[in-house]
């Protein structure tokens, strides 16, 4: 078994010399051997593997609260398996993309404030996410269908996530991109980013008196839930011919819960508590180029 300690932050130049010193020496006094150290990204992330069937508790407890009030992430990945991953299933609001597209929607319409609060009951496990998706699309009824437009204009990507989508296709991986949004948007993004598949949620259009299109403020069904997104992440394991272990999910609300907790790599990107509890790796200070270093890939194997 393999243990790799992971500490990343790519918001600041946090990770010195001093700090990097101070945890090999550590891992060198608990386990009596002077353990590999590689530099994913200068200053930004590095990873130290220890080759034991058993990981020193003492040596975690110390690095941890050595790193308490740096701002740096701190992930330990086990595993005996192959750590590049052949199945990446990613959420898109606030995960692939800052924003959260139904609030997004709502502000070019005026209703940001009540739409927003529906979403952040949602992502945080507090109401149930169908219901809170069809009370937040009835608010969108009669909106005329340009307002998709005028939002693919506004959202921003997340920090990493080309390079995430480009690496991980030239490693011949599979990436999805898995929404509880719309398909107007996860397509779009899906051609720009290079995803091999998406997934979304279906809003129902309609024509009005004019003649030209409308929303119709109803979502067709099956509505894409958490529970969904653990079912496509078993359908493509099944179809992929490939094992759990073999994806990586991620995610950031209480509906990625299913995916991340069945995929060999669950990782919660700027995740609610609800996810974090369940995901096994977390990242706060780390961008999307996480994902690839959490796979032992550096800088210098990123596409860009």
């Amino acid at each position: 078994m393999n243990h790799h300690i992971l500490i990343s932050n790519t918001k600041e130049y946090k990770i010195n010399t001093d700090l990097i010193s101070f945890i090999s020496h550590q891992i060198e006094f608990f386990t009596g051997s002077n353990n590999s150290l590689k530099e994913l990204s200068s200053n930004k992330a590095f990873e130290w593997t220890i080759v034991s069937q058993k990981l020193n508790n003492d040596l975690v407890k110390i690095i941890k609260k050595h790193l308490l009030n740096e701002n740096i992430d701190l992930n330990i990945i086990s595993t005996d398996k192959e750590r590049k991953k052949k199945l990446l299933l990613a959420d898109m609001d606030s995960t692939i993309i800052m924003e959260e597209s139904l609030d997004e929607l709502a502000k070019l319409i005026g209703l940001e404030k009540e739409v927003s609060k529906i979403t952040s009951d949602a992502m945080n496990g507090k109401i149930d996410f169908e219901q809170a998706l069809i009370k937040r699309v009835s608010m969108l009824k009669n909106q005329p269908i340009t307002i998709f437009n005028e939002l693919k204009k506004n959202i921003k990507l997340n920090i990493g996530a080309k390079e995430l989508i480009k690496t991980m296709n030239s490693n011949g991986a599979t990436t999805v991109l898995i929404s509880g949004g719309f398909t107007f948007l996860t397509n779009y993004l899906k051609d720009f980013l290079g995803f091999h598949y998406s997934h979304a949620n279906i809003l129902k259009i309609e024509k009005a008196i004019d003649g030209s299109s409308i929303i119709s403020g109803k979502v067709e069904y099956p509505i894409l839930d958490k529970n969904a997104k653990g079912k496509f992440l078993e359908n493509y394991v099944e179809n992929l011919n490939i094992n759990f272990d073999d994806a990586l999910c991620v995610g950031d609300g209480a509906n990625d819960i299913e995916m991340i907790k069945k995929s060999g790599l669950g990782v919660s990107y700027n995740g609610k508590d609800i996810l974090n509890n369940a995901a096994n790796v977390k990242f706060k200070y780390t961008n999307l180029k996480g994902l690839l270093y959490v796979q032992g890939i550096s800088d210098k194997e990123i596409i860009t």
